[in-house]
């Protein structure tokens, strides 16, 4: 799962709805943008987990400079570094940029930078494709799901396809070298409101994508008690 954002409700609906799992694995950006930081920290800690940070996730402790961020988001990091609690904090300041997981490689923005590059379109997965050495890549960041698939040749646009996965299908990894985006947790920007996960079957080397409904007006309210932005409140029950 990518992108939590802080969003309890959108974390607990999915991990009711993939229930049973061995682990989860999380791809940066925690916190930031929602109302509830140390609860989805906690819900996380509270199962298996393996983790690495985002630029929210960052932005929330001190770690990066807020003016790159735009106005709701560098007024929800600061509002979210108030109320991050000692273990949250300190959870998420051990947290690295990227790592492996098994034997998928994982970064929260792309492989070559992690913290800030979004891939967005072909233009920039293909170059990302040298800059890990596994098969695969899971990344987060964009809150869009989206497979690249390089299909060898010389490079260029011509040698990596992408697909955006319909909820409910799955693929083969195969042979194939892939990056990964799951879609976004807590804030989905696809035009599809409800939480965006996948699962992924090492022993069988598939990965299914999944949407699940979650409470979107129980968070608008925690939202707005919270002062923070009214946008980020609205945009959740849209999925931009």
């Amino acid at each position: 799962m990518a992108d939590v954002h802080a969003n309890l409700a959108a974390l607990d609906s999915v991990i009711e709805s993939a229930h049973p799992f061995d682990q989860i694995w999380a791809l940066g950006d925690l916190v930031g943008y929602g109302p509830q930081p140390n609860e989805v920290v906690a819900r996380l800690r509270s199962h298996k987990l393996r983790s690495i940070v985002g630029n929210h996730d960052l932005g929330s402790i001190g770690k990066v400079d807020l003016s790159s961020f735009h106005a709701d988001a560098r007024v929800a990091c600061e509002w979210t570094a108030g109320e991050l609690n000692d273990d949250a904090r300190r959870f998420l300041e051990e947290l690295k940029g990227s790592a492996l997981f098994g034997d998928v490689s994982v970064a929260h923005g792309s492989p070559r930078n992690p913290t800030w590059e979004y891939v967005t379109g072909l233009q920039v997965a293909v170059p990302n494709f040298g800059h890990f050495s596994t098969q695969a890549c899971l990344i987060g960041h964009t809150h869009v799901p989206c497979v690249y698939r390089w299909l060898g040749g010389m490079l260029g646009e011509d040698a990596c396809s992408s697909s955006e996965p319909l909820p409910n299908s799955a693929i083969e990894l195969g042979d194939d070298r892939l990056i990964i985006n799951p879609g976004s947790v807590g804030q989905p920007r696809d035009g599809d409101s409800r939480a965006a996960y996948a699962c992924y079957e090492p022993k069988t080397r598939v990965m299914s994508f999944h949407r699940v409904e979650y409470d979107v007006d129980a968070t608008q309210v925690a939202i707005r008690r919270a002062r923070l932005p009214d946008r980020l409140a609205v945009r959740l029950q849209y999925g931009t």
